[in-house]
């Protein structure tokens, strides 16, 4: 059975984790056309390649010092995906998904902002630097009136790259955390909790708690669809390019 978000929990914390959200029917789908954008890599035309940051043009520290001619055309973000399969739209039309983030945010009228497919590979996964998602300089409102939703296409283990987070960070106010910029490592006593889940489970994550993750050396893939949605009352002081989902109203 399909949970919902604890709201409670979210409140205390900064994050929560809905389970059995999207269906493994749709999962599978989306692992797939995750898979077909992947093996095509060095055929995609212009337009679509420039939408990928692949892991040999980044730096090799944060993949455990795996160099660049080791990995391949190995993508670690997909991003519009929508531009390239109309399967990545279906989480957007899942009642479910809309319910958790209206329910985040408190507000029943939400757009769409962007997507993305964060991948961590088998054995060289990168890791993320601690951050918060407000404030961000590609898609951000005048304030913390948005959501992240991460979709788990494989599920999260611990000792595969999980996101982490620092539970109760995103009571900091605003102008705090405009002032660092996003980025902010948590303090040595700070107590980390992971997010482990399953294969169609989502994470809501809140935009000002701090989060992150370590490398995937796990033989295990890592593969999250990330979902922005914010409420349509705060337009975008930063705005993506392009984003084929961007400005999108969910359905009521």
């Amino acid at each position: 059975m399909t949970g919902s978000l604890d709201e409670a929990g979210y409140g205390r914390d900064g994050f929560g984790i809905v389970r059995g959200l999207v269906p493994p029917a749709q999962v599978a789908e989306l692992a797939a056309a995750v898979e077909e954008v992947q093996a095509r890599v060095a055929a995609l035309p212009a337009e679509l390649a420039r939408r990928l940051t692949l892991e040999r043009d980044l730096t090799a520290d944060r993949r455990g010092g795996i160099p660049a001619d080791a990995v391949g055309d190995a993508i670690f973000i997909l991003g519009d995906p929508p531009a390239f399969d109309a399967r990545f739209r279906a989480p957007l039309l899942l009642p479910g998904l809309a319910a958790a983030a209206r329910q985040a945010l408190g507000s029943d009228d939400l757009v769409a902002h962007f997507m993305n497919v964060t991948i961590k590979h088998p054995l060289f996964g990168r890791g993320v630097p601690w951050h918060r998602d407000f404030p961000n300089r590609y898609a951000c409102p005048d304030g913390p009136g948005f959501v992240r939703l991460m979709v788990c296409l494989d599920g999260m283990a611990r000792d595969a790259g999980a996101t982490a987070f620092v539970p109760g960070s995103h009571r900091i106010d605003d102008g705090a955390a405009i002032a660092s910029g996003g980025r902010s490592p948590p303090p040595p006593d700070a107590t980390i909790a992971y997010a482990e889940c399953d294969p169609g489970d989502v994470v809501v994550i809140h935009p000002k708690v701090l989060h992150g993750g370590f490398t995937n050396p796990s033989p295990r893939p890592r593969r999250n669809l990330v979902i922005q949605l914010g409420s349509a009352r705060l337009p975008l002081t930063t705005v993506p390019e392009e984003e084929t989902v961007a400005g999108w109203r969910l359905p009521a």
